[in-house]
């Protein structure tokens, strides 16, 4: 699979500590404070993600939003970032807005399956690759709600993941129908090293 033009989609896998990716990523004064008071696992999350960002745009300066949205000054490219286990990734569009998840896998996600899935969404879960599938519908999710940028969106409501076969990696549909907003999807998956990434790969 290859992005469109316009979009670059990294990951960075984690086997420094966080000494290290501080050395890499020289961060300013504020950041040190900010990371100072984050648990190790968050910390090591933090620095590979902005790593990610600066290896995909070198000159670009971050900001925050409203709602703590990250944003490159000047607005362009637009980006998201996603953090989980050893690893972090990271979606550039210099076309508009988007969104990527990375999930670790593993049962957990089956604890909260009613809470983001609604029927349409259920019809696409088979029960041999239940984790699997479930991840798949959440990542979905998780990207199209980083795409809508503000708060108040309801995942089982807003949100319906088309069918999806289920591999190393694949394209499906999803739709976003929050009143005042709608719009139509193709995403991307990939599978791989214990993880589940899924992007948004254009607007319909």
């Amino acid at each position: 699979m290859f992005p469109l033009p316009g979009k670059k989609i990294a990951f960075w896998k984690i086997t420094e500590d966080a000494e290290m990716l501080l050395q890499m990523y020289n961060p300013t004064a504020e950041e040190i404070v900010f990371l100072q008071g984050l648990h190790e696992n968050k910390r090591l999350h933090f620095l590979s993600s902005r790593l990610l960002l600066r290896t995909l745009v070198p000159e670009g300066k971050l900001t925050k939003d409203e709602v703590g949205k990250p944003h490159f000054e000047g607005g362009l490219p637009h980006l998201s970032i996603s953090h989980s286990g050893n690893f972090a990734a990271a979606i550039i569009d210099e076309n508009g807005p988007t969104g990527i998840d990375i999930e670790t896998q593993g049962p957990k996600i089956l604890r909260i399956e009613d809470k983001f899935c609604n029927a349409e969404d259920k019809s696409n879960i088979r029960r041999t690759h239940h984790s699997l599938c479930l991840l798949i519908i959440w990542g979905a999710k998780e990207s199209l709600y980083k795409w809508y940028g503000k708060k108040e969106v309801d995942f089982k409501k807003h949100m319906t993941v088309g069918p999806f076969e289920t591999g190393d990696s694949g394209r499906f549909s999803a739709s976003f129908h929050k009143p005042g907003t709608q719009q139509d999807f193709i995403m991307e998956y990939a599978v791989f090293d214990g993880h589940v990434a899924v992007w948004i790969h254009e607007l319909l």
